[in-house]
């Protein structure tokens, strides 16, 4: 098991993002995070310059 999070462009966690996912689904989860959960948080916002090409997995 791993534990995935998503991590905002100021290095905090995002909200709800902390997972613990078999090994086997690791790379799906990771473009779940990274192609639609980083994206959406980054819209809302936006007004302060988030981005969600600066979002990474820890």
């Amino acid at each position: 098991m791993t534990e995935l999070r998503l991590i905002d462009p100021d290095g905090y966690t995002v909200p709800d993002t902390i997972l613990t996912v078999s090994d086997a689904t690791v790379a799906e989860v990771r473009e779940h995070l990274l192609r639609e959960v980083a994206p959406a948080h980054a819209a809302q916002w936006a007004d302060f310059g988030y981005k969600a090409s600066d979002y990474r997995i820890a």
